[in-house]
This record gives C-alpha cells, sequence and structure tokens, in this order.
C-alpha cells in the first residue's frame, strides 16, 4: 500500500511532485519500501499541498550514498536532465588553460544551457558565484558544500525566474542540508579503481546533533581526498590522435633562406625515430600531450556545517546556518607552445650536425652567413602547465519563521556569503619576455640585461644591436633550447619561471522576506497568496599577477598560459507575489510575477502561469508557461582580456582559409575581449506533462518542455570572423591589431589571429521529453522497486546571428539525443541491493581532417560516436541498530568509454568517463 503523503519543509516553502529519479526509501525490517511524495523547490506559499502540480526530481540522502559518485558533481553528471552540450562540468575538465573549467570546481547546468542558466540554492537561498569564472561566465561551485552536509537534492527543471529571479531560465537547483538530526554519526569510505593506477579516494564525516523543544544544534565535518588520474592512464585516451608537431625538440627556420623546417634528427641523437615526421613545412619532431595531461588531478577538501534553531514557542523560530568549506586542487595540462620564437645563430649551445643542416638547406656557405638576422623557433616546453588552486567558502544565514493570529505567515532571513581563491603555477608557467632574452644572449648571469637583440614580443621578432654581458664583463645567461630541454645553466629557472599568482575574492549580501496565507474564499474554496521581496549587493574581484596580463606591447606574457579577471559589483532588488486558485475540486491556478530591479541594466517584469488539472484520482495533467530575464553576469560586465586559442574550422569558415573548405585551419593564439554594451538575456518557457498511477503501486511521469532564448551571451567563434570578414569588425595584417581590440588577422587569405568580443548571440530553441516510471513489487521476502527516467532531446536549435546559419546541435558533437537510467532495487529485511544502468545515446562527431587522415579516412568522411551503457551495482547491510556496511561498484563491467575524435583526450568527459570499474567501501556508526 503506497505511503500517506508526508510533507517537508525546507528554507522556503515548497510544492508537491513525484520524484522522478529516486523514490523509495528502506524500511525497517519486514516493512515494504514505499514511495514517498516529496515537496520539490517551486512556490513561496508555504504548506501548499499539490501532488504532482510540476515536474521535479530528488535525490535522497540515501540515493546519493547508493549511486556510488564519489563527489556531487559527479553525482549531478549522472542525471539525465543535466546531460549534453559542455553546460555541467566537474573537475574532469579543469586544467591551467584558460579553454579549461577552474581547478578544483564542479558545477551544474540545465537542459545543456549552461551554467549561468540554472539558478543555484542552499537550503532555498542565494550563494555565492565562485570568484573564479569559468572563461568569462559567473557560476556556484557546489564544491563549496560540504557533501556530507547535504539531506537531499531538489530539482526543479523548468522555467522559474518568475519566482526566484535570473539565471532560473532552465531551472532551479536547491541543496537542501541537515537540520533536525539528533544523536551521533560517523563514516567513513574508501574506493579505487580496477586498474593498476591508484585512484584512491578517501572520505570521513562526522556528524552530531541534540535538542530539546526550544533549542537545537547540529554540526557536520566532512574530510575528503582524492589521488590524481591522468590520460596517460587509460588506454583509450593514451595515445592523442593528432599529436603536436611542436615538439620538444624544436623545428628551426629563418624565414629567409631556408625551404623547410630543420629539427634535430634522429641519427645526430635528437628527436626520436617514431616522433620524427616531415610535413608541409619540413622536419618536426611530434608530442604526444595525452602523456601530460590529467582527467583528475590530486583534490582535497575540508568542509564543516553548523545549524542552530530557537523555538521558545510553536509560532516562532529563530534559525541559523554557517558553512565553511576549503579545497585545494591541481590543474595539469598539456606543455605550452613556443612559436616564432628569435634564437642567436651566435649562441654557443648550437649542435654542430643541427648547424649543418639549416646551412645546407639555405644553400649558404657557413652557419655564420646567418649572424646578426634571428632563427626562429617552433616547439614545446618540456614540462607540463600546472597550478594549484586553494579555495576558502563561507556562508551565514540568519532568519525568522513567524506565525500571526491570523494564520499568516511570516519568514525573512539575512545571508553573507564569501568565497577567496588563490591560483599558483606549479610548473609550465615562462614569462615570454624572459624567454626571448635567454634565447637571444640578452640575459646575464647576475640577472642583468644587456641590449644585445631589440625584442618586439608583440610579433615576436628581435633586430639585432650587439651589445653583451661579456662587455660589462659578466657571463651571458642562455637558454638551451636543444637537446629536449633537459640541460639548462643554473640561474636560468629564476630568470624565466613564474607563478603568476591569481587571486580572486567574490561577496553576497542579501536580505528576504516572504508573507504567505489566505487571501479570501473563492467558490468555497481558499485563495492562498505569497508575497515578497528580496535585496541583493554582489561583488567580484578577480586580479591576475601583474606578469600574466596581456598588453597590445605584449599579448602573451606568459606562454601558452592566461587568467580570467574581473571587477564588477552591483545592487539589485526584486518584487514578486504568487497565488495559488482552486478553480474546481480538480483543477488549480498557479499565477506568479516578479519584477526584478539591476542598478545597471534596469528593470523587468516576469509573469509564470500554471494549471493542474485532475479529471481521474489516477491521471494529473499539467501545464505552465513563463518568461525570464537575466542579466549578464558579474564575470561578463567586469570581463578584462582572455588570451585564449581556437583552431580555425574552414568547413564552416572557408572564407578564414583562402576559400578552402576541406584543409585544416590556423591555429590561433587568440583573445577573449569584453564588451560593455551587453543586453540581458530573454527567455520564453512552456511545459506539459501528466502523471499516471494506474495502480497505487505505479507512477508514470511524461513531460513535454520547449525553452525558446534570445541575446544569449558567449562567442561563437565562426560567427564572429564571418561578421569581421563582412565588415562588422576590423579586419588587419599580422601584429596589427592591438590587444583587447575585437577584430581579426588576416595573411594570404587566411585568419591569423583573432580577439573575440564577448557578445549577444542570436537564438536557442530547445526542447525535448522527459518519461520517468516507477513501480513496486512484493517478491519474495521483500519488496522490488522498478525506476527509470529517459530525456530525449528533440531539438537543440541555435542561431548565432543573421550571418550563420541555423544549427540543430540535438545528435550532433557533445549532444547525445537519448539519456536514460534505469535501476532496479531490492529491500529485505537488514539487507538491500540495486543494480542500475545509466545510457548515453551516440551522436555525430567533429574530428579535425589532421585527425581523420592520421587514422586513415578521407577529409569529408563522417563519424559517429557510439553509443555508451554503463550498470552499476550497489549492496548494504545493516550490522546492527548501530553500524551499516554499504559496498558500490560504479560501471561493474568495466566498459571503456567511446572513442571521440573530436576532443584532444579521445574522450568527451561531459557525457562519458574513463574511470571504469569503481568500488567504493562504506561503513557508519550511529548513536
Amino acid at each position: 500500500m503506497k505511503k500517506p503523503q508526508s510533507l517537508h519543509r525546507t528554507a522556503i516553502a515548497t510544492a508537491c511532485s513525484l520524484a522522478i529519479a529516486s523514490l523509495c526509501n528502506t524500511a525497517a525490517a519486514q516493512e515494504r519500501e514505499v514511495v514517498e511524495e516529496v515537496l520539490v523547490t517551486g512556490t513561496h506559499i508555504k504548506g501548499l499541498d499539490l501532488k504532482g502540480a510540476v515536474q521535479a526530481v530528488q535525490l535522497s540522502r540515501d540515493d546519493i550514498l547508493e549511486s556510488g559518485a564519489e563527489s556531487i558533481g559527479e553525482l549531478m553528471q549522472d542525471l539525465t536532465v543535466t546531460g549534453g552540450g559542455a553546460g555541467t562540468f566537474s573537475t574532469s575538465t579543469a586544467g591551467a588553460l584558460s579553454s579549461d573549467t577552474p581547478v578544483g570546481s564542479s558545477a551544474v547546468s540545465l537542459r545543456g544551457l549552461g551554467t549561468g542558466s540554472t539558478l543555484t540554492l542552499i537550503n532555498g537561498r542565494r550563494a555565492t558565484v565562485s570568484s573564479f569564472a569559468n572563461g568569462q561566465a559567473s557560476f556556484i561551485d557546489i564544491n563549496s558544500i560540504p557533501p556530507a552536509a547535504i539531506e537531499r537534492i531538489e530539482i526543479l527543471p523548468n522555467g522559474a525566474s518568475a519566482t526566484y529571479g535570473a539565471d532560473a531560465v532552465a531551472g532551479v537547483i536547491n541543496y537542501v542540508l541537515r537540520s533536525d538530526f539528533e544523536g551521533f554519526e560517523v563514516s567513513g569510505s574508501y574506493g579505487d579503481s580496477w586498474a593498476d593506477t591508484d585512484d584512491g579516494r578517501s572520505n570521513l564525516n562526522l556528524l552530531a546533533g541534540a535538542g530539546n523543544e526550544v533549542h537545537h544544534v547540529m554540526g557536520v565535518l566532512d574530510y575528503y581526498e582524492r589521488s590524481a588520474t591522468f590520460q596517460r592512464d587509460r588506454k583509450v585516451s593514451r595515445d592523442s590522435l593528432r599529436p603536436s608537431q611542436q615538439g620538444i625538440y624544436p623545428s628551426f627556420y629563418d624565414n629567409f633562406a631556408m625551404s623547410f623546417d630543420q629539427t634535430e634528427e634522429p641519427g645526430d641523437g635528437g628527436c626520436a625515430a617514431e616522433d620524427f615526421g616531415f610535413g608541409n613545412l619540413g622536419e618536426f619532431c611530434e608530442v604526444n600531450t595525452n602523456r601530460f595531461t590529467s582527467v583528475l588531478d590530486e583534490y582535497d577538501s575540508l568542509g564543516g556545517y553548523a545549524s542552530y534553531q530557537f523555538t521558545p514557542s510553536e509560532r516562532f523560530r529563530w534559525f541559523n546556518e554557517v558553512i565553511y568549506q576549503k579545497t585545494d586542487s591541481n590543474g595539469t595540462s598539456s606543455p605550452a607552445n613556443f612559436s616564432r620564437t628569435p634564437i642567436d645563430p651566435e649562441s654557443p649551445l648550437w649542435p654542430a650536425a643541427l648547424q649543418e643542416d639549416i646551412v645546407a638547406d639555405a644553400g649558404l656557405d657557413s652557419f655564420e652567413d646567418f649572424y646578426g638576422y634571428p632563427i626562429y623557433a617552433w616547439g614545446k616546453l618540456p614540462e607540463p602547465r600546472a597550478v594549484n588552486v586553494q579555495s576558502e567558502t563561507m556562508r551565514i544565514v540568519s532568519g525568522i519563521d513567524y506565525t500571526f493570529n491570523s494564520g499568516w505567515q511570516l519568514e525573512s532571513a539575512l545571508t553573507y556569503g564569501r568565497n577567496e581563491s588563490e591560483q599558483k603555477g606549479i610548473s609550465g608557467l615562462v614569462i615570454s619576455r624572459a624567454f626571448y632574452d635567454a634565447n637571444l644572449g640578452n640575459l646575464c648571469s647576475d640577472g642583468s640585461r644587456v641590449e644585445r637583440w631589440d625584442v618586439n614580443p608583440a610579433r615576436p621578432d628581435a633586430d639585432f644591436v650587439g651589445e653583451t654581458c661579456e662587455d660589462l664583463g659578466k657571463s651571458t645567461l642562455w637558454y638551451n633550447p636543444f637537446g629536449g630541454q633537459t640541460s639548462q645553466a643554473e640561474g636560468i629557472d629564476e630568470a624565466i619561471r613564474t607563478t603568476a599568482r591569481r587571486e580572486g575574492e567574490s561577496e553576497l549580501y542579501a536580505l528576504d522576506a516572504v508573507v504567505s496565507g489566505d487571501l479570501f474564499e473563492f467558490n468555497g474554496r481558499t485563495v492562498k497568496v505569497a508575497f515578497g521581496g528580496e535585496w541583493r549587493h554582489e561583488e567580484v574581484r578577480d586580479t591576475p599577477s601583474g606578469v600574466a596580463v596581456a598588453s597590445t606591447f605584449n599579448p602573451e606574457p606568459v606562454l601558452g598560459f592566461s587568467s580570467t579577471s574581473a571587477n564588477a559589483e552591483r545592487d539589485q532588488w526584486a518584487l514578486f507575489a504568487e497565488f495559488y486558485v482552486p478553480l474546481a475540486d480538480n483543477l488549480d491556478l498557479q499565477l506568479a510575477g516578479r519584477y526584478d530591479d539591476y542598478d545597471s541594466f534596469g528593470g523587468d517584469f516576469n509573469p509564470k502561469v500554471s494549471l493542474r488539472y485532475q479529471p481521474l484520482d489516477s491521471l494529473i495533467l499539467r501545464t505552465n508557461y513563463s518568461t525570464s530575464f537575466r542579466a549578464p553576469s558579474l564575470a561578463q560586465v567586469g570581463a578584462g582580456t582572455l588570451l585564449s586559442s581556437y583552431t580555425v574550422d574552414c568547413m564552416a569558415t572557408p572564407e578564414a582559409c583562402d576559400g578552402i573548405s576541406d584543409t585544416d585551419g590556423e591555429s590561433l593564439l587568440s583573445e577573449d575581449v569584453s564588451n560593455d554594451d551587453l543586453k540581458p538575456e530573454e527567455a520564453d518557457t512552456w511545459g506539459l506533462g501528466l502523471v499516471f498511477s494506474p495502480s497505487q503501486d505505479i507512477d508514470i511521469t511524461l513531460d513535454y518542455w520547449s525553452i525558446s532564448y534570445e541575446n544569449v551571451i558567449g562567442i561563437d567563434e565562426d560567427d564572429f570572423i564571418r561578421r569581421a570578414l563582412a565588415g562588422e569588425f576590423p579586419v588587419v595584417g599580422e601584429g596589427e591589431l592591438p590587444t583587447g581590440v575585437p577584430g581579426v588577422e588576416a595573411a594570404g587569405g587566411f585568419v591569423t589571429d583573432a580577439h573575440f568580443q564577448l557578445t549577444n548571440l542570436g537564438y536557442e530553441d530547445v526542447s525535448g521529453i522527459d518519461l520517468a516510471y516507477t513501480q513496486y513489487l512484493d517478491v519474495g521476502p521483500g519488496t522490488l522497486a522498478l525506476l527509470a527516467d529517459v530525456t530525449y532531446l528533440m531539438e537543440y536549435e541555435r542561431q548565432a546571428s543573421d550571418a550563420s546559419p541555423v544549427i540543430d546541435e540535438a545528435g550532433e558533437y557533445l549532444y547525445p539525443e537519448l539519456l536514460a537510467n534505469g535501476k532496479a532495487r531490492y529491500s529485505w529485511g537488514d539487507w538491500r541491493a540495486s543494480l542500475g544502468f545509466r545510457y548515453t545515446s551516440g551522436y555525430e562527431d567533429d574530428p579535425a581532417i589532421r585527425t581523420l587522415e592520421a587514422i586513415g579516412l578521407p577529409a569529408d568522411a563522417k563519424v559517429d560516436v557510439d553509443s555508451w551503457t554503463v550498470w552499476d551495482l550497489n549492496l548494504g547491510w545493516d550490522i546492527s541498530e548501530h553500524s551499516s556496511l554499504q559496498l558500490s561498484a560504479r560501471n561493474v563491467f568495466d566498459r571503456d568509454p567511446p572513442r571521440v575524435l573530436g576532443t584532444s583526450s579521445n574522450v568527451d568527459y561531459i557525457n562519458h568517463d574513463s574511470m571504469g570499474r569503481f568500488l567504493t567501501l562504506r561503513y557508519t556508526y550511529r548513536l
């Protein structure tokens, strides 16, 4: 028999709904495991009971533990409503490059629309954004929440801006923290992969709570650590299909007399024979960059959560919450390239064999003929770029609940949040100007500098002047780009390397208040209402080291490295109202409206209307419509210049490749520049669904959803290049575009550099269908639960601007059309077990032409990524009243992810993972 409805209270009022992903709790002894209707974020009206009114997903604490996921980010990536695109990210996509996600951070996106379109709440209230942005987009770092403090996660996967304001374009995720626990609990776990490498993860948490009718206090302490996993640790990602042709043994060319690049050949003790090659430009020594890059870097966190509630009467409650979380993580990326680096021909370090090859290629009599003219090097530094990020987050909430004599209720709270982050380089960060000087003889061993060559770092280039350190009675400190760069003079590291320290800080001050109650009687039914207001002040300051800040005269101050920067603050206030109108015994109407005002963008009003109709006891029909208004994030309005990289897609923009569509475009060391004229994003959201319960043990939900999104803020590189070549932005020669100015550089019909501007793009129309099924059966001595949920992406149509084609991403690169999860859970007595699967459909790949050639396919070949299914197993045993044991196995059949040619790692870490079979054992003791 189905369990009767049970109402829970969160920090704000919530609406009843069926959970899609996880709907059962373990019953003690021989009691039946039953479905519990849960309350999911969706309304400010307290005490409102609207079973099935909104589509919602809930993950209980048992579900979190049962999943075997070792972090909240990993757990959220498992859900069907968060898959696809590049929105939801975890530390598996982090690294030292500007194109990587921030080291040590995770964030969630609903419907593939990006983290900025998903509102993240903690106990129903807003959280502080990360002080380090993801590119130039702000986000809430869910790694700032101690996992042991989470009681459940509530997800509303459709527009809710009319209820909660901007950012809720695609929906809301509310992390509900534990609050009423009494007793003591200690829990520890250890997990590792089935592979030979050390992928160990350890977690220890403590929970204690006590109280009486007036006071209640509770505290949580959570510690977690994880070993690093590298791409070289997995067969699927070990070898790059498109190795870099800029090698640790560089290629040399004088840009004048020589015909082809020359490098140190295998026969002369240089490049390894298997890495040596000859291409269009001449000799090269390729590098398998996958041997350096990490998938998951070493990471640890220590955090805590404390709450205190004072309830002197049934009508009044004073509640307080404090969160503190500290994380420490590394990010490791491939070594940095150096391109067109001028080398002094008179350096005493030149190998004789290489000199002979260069002289022979140039047709000159002697290597001395090059004296006074630079020879240029294209290569790669010998060690990976790696950074360490330490982040501290604090959040304090203090508020009251009060019930008036009339029955109306008031809730109000003050919130303060703060995030501080510091990033330091660990390896591979080299100051470009110092690097050029050390290759040209401009550096002296005592740290001083002479003008042997006049260096232009913007190109880069150099003109011979002739001063020497020896003229001043000193010795020259030379960088050695030869012999694999393994032998360097004492003092070189100190002269050219940097930690490129970066500091970030973000703060949130907020005050909110909501009153709700019965408004009047209408046709014998009670109309309920909620009125409220909110004020927020937000600040973000992201300050990179001065040595890493690009300028017109030095656009790449640190080789192959850049940091985001931002400096912005703003005030925002809002007024909102909600009405619940029971039109009939089986028909309910909900109306909501919210006015948001930003001091920098003005105001906007957004309505929402929803209907719930129950023609039969077993059937509920629901529909909703709303609009959204999202102001640019703080990182977007306060963005600085960000060094980036992009390889021109000749098929998408043949005009950038001299009209040739079937060739590889130029690899650009580009910039992302800010835009003072950004406009708010706008969206219309519509949904239609049903809840069908043919028996008390079966529930089926089916929902269609549609989001029309306009003025989306971002960068579409292909669109920008089209618009620039059409005259909307400057097109100049190589080296002529000042830093921070949008436009492109071109030579010989090819775009050779670009400064992409953050802008309001065109539109995105996204729609799909969600299906969930839940059934309970008596089987033998226990209860069997069958759970499934499916998301089908019908359309992801986008157009960046009128100059760009309309593209439907559904089923294309990184956008699988179908995501499905299923689980069979059986419980009996003190035992429980579950077996589940996670399915990701295939999609069309997007390989570079050179990648296709490397695997023997023609340039116009169409390649598909295979579908992927993994199975997860969980076993639980209540050893006694006070202790329990749980074993989780993710990817129990150890299935490798499908090969994806469009990524340099060969793996799509947004939709798949390469960890393989992973076992976790957890023991819990409670009093």
